[in-house]
């Protein structure tokens, strides 16, 4: 009986959530019902943003009303020219003790010599990190990627101490040299790609879907990951499987993502995330995080839960205080409080 109630556990974290807040940047795939390309050059989200996401989202959403009209002029578009896109992203933590920690500091270059074509990079102080072709044909319904960038699974959260993305080897700033082909099949985002790491061969199958049905918003879709055995093992990329999805009502936003992991599924990985929105430009926020290695939490359990407040005073930058409270695991009833500072353009 005790194993039975113990599987519960993820599920009241989750109902727990909703007396609080959370945020998850996929989100605004629930909330506005449409997929990731809309805001991201990477049609699978994450990375360098489009005009729409940098211009009409960035300025006219994420910013405070009271602050908008002074940049409404002033604020300029991120295409130079006809072919060339920039941007950037550069995030901190600062912890109540004084310590700094930088999570990212990447600078974004995209070319687009032909219409639907770009060649994307990624560049960090270690050189470039990221870059890729991409080339989008029959009016964007089909592409073909190629290069190294960020594998498609999952919810493409900022995170990257998210368990569903660090706890399967793909946090955020985790690149693979690979082959990605895409389609907009009746609605449906499909995503085939297929990575050589270190002479082990990792495919995945990534679907998405979003949309609404008034008055609600939703997302929903499945990632399968495909391991190749090296040496009798799957080393750092093992199969793995998730579902994901969220609702957006109003000023309120739930996404969750359900991983089973390893050859006999014996790793499970929760997330979930709230948002409320208590100004255009502030929300109230809060995540919900949750790993058994096991499965029957016989070797026991990670988990944690944050509270944050994220303020955008200004359209490319973000606050982001935040209280996070370990429930379980080795840092059991230990407390964290830090300020995330983020520039994104």
């Amino acid at each position: 009986m005790r194993l039975k109630l113990g599987l519960w556990y993820p599920i009241f974290g989750l109902i727990i959530l909703l007396a609080v807040s959370v945020r998850s940047l996929p989100r605004l795939s629930a909330e506005h019902g449409t997929p990731c390309k809309t805001c991201h050059i990477n049609p699978n989200g994450g990375g360098m943003r489009t005009e729409f996401g940098n211009h009409a989202v960035a300025l006219q959403e994420l910013c405070l009303p009271q602050t908008k009209a002074t940049f409404l002029e002033r604020y300029k578009r991120p295409r130079l020219s006809e072919s060339v896109i920039v941007g950037f992203d550069s995030r901190h933590l600062v912890f109540d003790d004084g310590r700094i920690f930088r999570m990212q500091s990447d600078a974004y270059l995209a070319v687009e010599p032909l219409k639907d074509f770009y060649y994307l990079m990624r560049l960090t102080e270690r050189g470039i990190a990221e870059h890729y072709a991409l080339l989008y044909f029959a009016d964007e319904r089909f592409y073909v990627k190629a290069g190294r960038f960020n594998p498609a699974y999952g919810l493409h959260d900022a995170d990257h101490k998210a368990y569903v993305r660090e706890r399967i080897g793909y946090g955020s700033n985790v690149f693979l040299d690979g082959l990605s082909t895409g389609a907009d099949l009746f609605g449906v985002s499909v995503a085939g790609e297929l990575f050589n790491v270190n002479e082990q061969a990792v495919s995945t199958l990534h679907l998405l879907k979003a949309g609404s049905v008034d008055p609600l918003g939703y997302l929903a879709g499945a990632s399968v990951r495909f391991s190749e055995k090296v040496a009798g093992s799957t080393g750092a990329f093992p199969p793995t499987k998730a579902v994901f999805g969220g609702l957006s009502y109003d000023r309120l936003t739930l996404l969750g993502e359900l991983d089973v992991t390893g050859t006999s599924n014996d790793t499970l990985i929760t997330y979930a995330s709230l948002t409320t929105r208590l100004e255009y430009g502030l929300y109230l926020i809060g995540e919900y995080n949750f790993f058994d290695g096991d499965r029957h939490l016989e070797t026991g359990v990670d988990e944690f839960l944050r509270v944050s407040l994220e303020l955008f005073p200004i359209p490319f930058v973000e606050f982001r205080p935040s209280y996070t409270y370990y429930t379980r695991g080795i840092l059991k009833d230990e407390q964290d409080f830090f300020v995330q500072v983020h520039f994104g353009y």
